[in-house]
């Protein structure tokens, strides 16, 4: 039972550009520069990498900032060392759970490429400058969602002093302590996510990069004032780009269009400003004046970070890979290459209650993932009797076949008698999957048992029909598993399967 794997097709809400992407790349390969399936990809991706060795030197000493002392630091100064990129916002208590699984999934592809002899480090992004800390202030856990003192003031998030949070938090005394040594009143989100993460996985070889550290800026100045000259190309490159998306019947992950959307914020005053893109308020040679205090938006960002990193791969989520297929033609113009864009671990983590639950019932780990009106269903359905069951089919396969004959013989009398019959059919197929749910309903209203376990399954597999792992807190898995579950997580991460993988612990 702790290892089932679930195809994303049958994971609610999946988009369709990202099952492509996984399952029939061929639809989005005019999209993307590498197959996340062929495992030449990552080689190639390799290959294509020039990086100046000035740069290298110079990066290496900005992250020993935030990462002092690191001995993944030595690896990256190394001339053909590879970075193997993934990110996230820097979220109240580490953010989600999949946060964790993105970190886990850069170290253990570096720990392979370097098992293959080939030197590669993970780094991990830290969004301290995305201005929307209204989604990063809150932290939901099994029973709780805690909720910091925060509103959006035009500050990048990271920057923002967390404020209201509780004496008590409704974790282990392992776990609480870990969280309190890092997350005080009067601290930033971006000191807090970072000392947090970074001791929880320091030691694996993980390193950090936080874009609103100077010395890191300074560097990448160079790069987004050149892109502040190509603006004007840039901006035509992707509304080009979104409509070949929407003519292959994608949609846009970001919106962007022609003199509106902007590629840049300036950074001010510890605040971020939007700069619309148009003749009257955007001038690219002022902009690219102020390179160090530009800060790209959400489709040039990543072309950023592959420029300061010699990114070999890059780890992200449903909804980062699906804008990866718009920021493929800034790549191209402002980079020349692309990393293999991969995604990351996909993880539901099965109690024993919930596992006991679905064993008894044989029911299918997919319908456990869906809201708690289907899980409530899915379980009712089991407990209709056999008898009963048998009648209601038996009785609507009669009268499917007696409707067949009956057609068969309408159609040579009168064809228009004929339709008028299948219309009638579709009437009665109505009426007997109405009785069927009514019966499954009832079935439900009878058995208290039922409905607890029901929502037991979907307060913990699938709250308000959303994902665990999109969910709940990175440290309400740790507090009912301990800090071993960062190994076996890492332990469960298998290279080139990318599906949604139910695991039992406990």
């Amino acid at each position: 039972m702790n290892g089932v794997c679930i195809r994303h097709t049958e994971i609610p809400g999946s988009s369709r550009i990202f099952v492509d992407f996984l399952y029939d790349f061929d639809r989005v390969k005019n999209f993307y520069r590498h197959d996340p399936t062929n495992p030449d990809s990552l080689k190639t991706a390799i290959s294509e990498i020039d990086y100046p060795a000035s740069r290298r030197a110079a990066i290496v000493e900005a992250l020993a900032v935030t990462n002092p002392a690191h001995p993944a630091l030595a690896t990256l100064a190394q001339p053909n060392a590879v970075a193997i990129l993934t990110g996230q916002q820097v979220g109240l208590y580490g953010g989600p759970a999949y946060t964790l699984y993105k970190a886990l999934t850069a170290i253990k592809l570096a720990r392979q490429l370097n098992a293959q002899g080939q030197p590669a480090v993970p780094i991990f992004w830290l969004a301290t400058e995305d201005h929307d800390v209204e989604e990063v202030r809150s932290s939901a856990f099994w029973d709780e969602t805690i909720t910091a003192d925060a509103a959006s003031d035009g500050r990048p998030a990271g920057l923002h002093e967390l404020a209201g949070l509780p004496a008590d938090l409704p974790l282990s005394d392992e776990i609480k302590q870990l969280a309190e040594r890092h997350y005080q009143n009067g601290k930033t989100f971006g000191q807090s996510f970072l000392g947090l993460v970074q001791e929880l996985l320091s030691n694996e070889g993980l390193l950090f990069a936080d874009p609103l550290e100077p010395n890191l800026r300074k560097i990448g100045a160079e790069f987004l004032s050149e892109a502040a000259l190509k603006a004007p190309e840039l901006s035509q490159a992707l509304v080009a780009r979104n409509k070949e998306l929407r003519e292959a019947g994608y949609n846009p992950q970001v919106h962007f269009e022609a003199n509106e959307t902007s590629l840049f914020f300036l950074l001010e005053n510890d605040h971020r400003k939007q700069l619309k893109f148009n003749a009257e308020t955007y001038n690219a040679q002022q902009m690219a004046a102020e390179g160090v205090n530009l800060s790209p938006n959400a489709l040039l960002r990543p072309v950023w970070q592959d420029w300061l990193f010699p990114t070999a791969a890059l780890i992200g989520g449903p909804g980062e890979l699906a804008y990866f297929a718009q920021s493929q033609v800034l790549y191209r113009l402002l980079l020349g290459r692309m990393p293999l864009v991969m995604p990351r671990a996909f993880f539901t983590i099965l109690d024993p209650k919930s596992a006991k639950t679905i064993e008894l019932y044989r029911v299918r780990f997919a319908d456990m993932l869906h809201n708690e009106q289907h899980v409530e269903q899915t379980l009712a359905k089991r407990l209709v009797p056999p008898d009963l069951k048998e009648v209601l089919n038996d009785a609507e396969r009669t009268v499917n076949q007696t409707l067949s004959a009956l057609g068969a013989k309408l159609e040579h009398f009168d064809p228009t008698l004929g339709h008028a019959l299948e219309n009638s059919r579709a009437k009665i197929h109505y009426q007997f999957s109405k009785n069927h749910s009514k019966i499954v309903l009832e079935m439900l209203r009878k058995n208290e048992q039922a409905q607890r376990q029901a929502a037991h399954i979907s307060h913990r597999l699938a709250p308000h029909g959303h994902l665990q792992e999109r969910h709940y807190s990175l440290l309400a898995l740790l507090s009912d598993y301990g800090l071993d579950f960062i190994p076996t997580i890492l332990d469960n991460i298998h290279s080139g399967c990318h599906d949604h993988h139910i695991l039992l612990l406990g």
